[in-house]
């Protein structure tokens, strides 16, 4: 079992989407599934993968940047298939409907009663994307708090080369899988700041950088990800909250290593401005998921489940037969 986010996180560049990075090459399938909040396809999803990892498949899941407990989608990695969620804010569309991808709408299974309860699930939906807006002003602040820090901090490119190089040079790349980088997260942001699933994975190794600053950090590890690509190797790279143009660590699943940069160790000039906005941004998005919560009680009210089970029945079995 492996746990990631997929490539969609609350960064501090907004709301950035990868979620193309879900299926490795371009033999997938991909299952879509609509629908609104509490209609299931956290809990479809988490079933399925249950399912085939009983029965000794390996299983990627995939968790919402925004609610640790509920999944964004699920790879069944033997078969590279995946099933996603194809809904705001990550929309989904199937590009060759019934070659590549199969819309799966959880919302037919929504009970007409729901329109009873239109008017309090317009105010939570209203309050959640105050909420939203909220956690995004204070992220856009901590972009440019960033940026001042690289002004500030001083990066030496020699060094960067050098530590890039003893890093590769413990890795025989002769010896790993081809393929092409792959984009996800693997950190999130919580109530209490960011935090990672880094623990949550059984890496082998874990190499962490030691570096003056966050700045050499990142530009060490450009320099490996160059490398990989040169030499058309398979790899992950885990891109940084603090700016997803960044990478924080790369992992190359065939020796299962990591080479992470530990932001954790790093004092800015700013430390404490940069603390405070994280724990607001959080506090936020938290806020929203209160709401979110809220509304998709509304739904659960008013769905059938039974139906919903059939059908995620039929999915396993087509899925078993591809």
């Amino acid at each position: 079992m492996k746990r990631y986010f997929l490539g969609a996180g609350n960064t501090c560049k907004l709301f950035k989407n990868y979620f193309d990075n879900i299926l490795y090459g371009d033999d997938g399938f991909e299952y879509i599934l609509k629908g609104g909040p509490g209609t299931g396809k956290s809990s479809f999803m988490k079933k399925v993968g249950e399912y085939f990892e009983n029965r000794g498949f390996q299983v990627e899941y995939f968790f919402c940047s925004s609610d640790i407990d509920s999944l964004d989608g699920i790879r069944i990695v033997e078969k590279n298939i995946c099933i996603v969620d194809g809904t705001a804010p990550h929309v989904t569309e199937a590009s060759i409907p019934g070659v590549k991808e199969k819309i799966i709408n959880l919302g037919m299974f929504i009970n007409d009663n729901i329109v009873k309860n239109k008017n309090e699930i317009t105010s939570k939906l209203i309050s959640k994307n105050k909420c939203f807006k909220l956690g995004y002003s204070y992220l856009t602040a901590i972009d440019e708090l960033i940026q001042v820090e690289r002004l500030i901090q001083e990066v030496d490119i020699k060094t960067v080369i050098k530590k890039s190089n003893k890093i590769l040079a413990k890795i025989n790349l002769n010896s790993l899988e081809k393929g092409v980088e792959r984009k996800l997260f693997i950190s999130y942001l919580a109530i209490n700041g960011i935090q990672s699933l880094y623990e949550k994975n059984s890496f082998k190794k874990i190499i962490q950088l030691n570096c003056k600053n966050m700045f050499e950090g990142e530009q060490i590890l450009e320099e490996i990800r160059k490398t990989l690509i040169q030499n058309n190797i398979y790899f992950v790279s885990f891109l940084s909250l603090l700016d997803p143009t960044k990478v924080e660590s790369i992992l190359i699943p065939s020796i299962n290593l990591v080479v992470e940069n530990n932001n954790k160790n790093f004092i800015f000039e700013n430390q404490q401005m940069l603390d405070e906005l994280i724990l607001k941004a959080g506090e936020s998005i938290n806020n929203a998921k209160y709401y979110h919560k809220q509304i998709e009680e509304f739904y659960i009210t008013n769905m059938d489940f039974d139906g919903i089970n059939k059908l995620r029945t039929n999915i396993i079995k087509e899925i078993e037969n591809r």
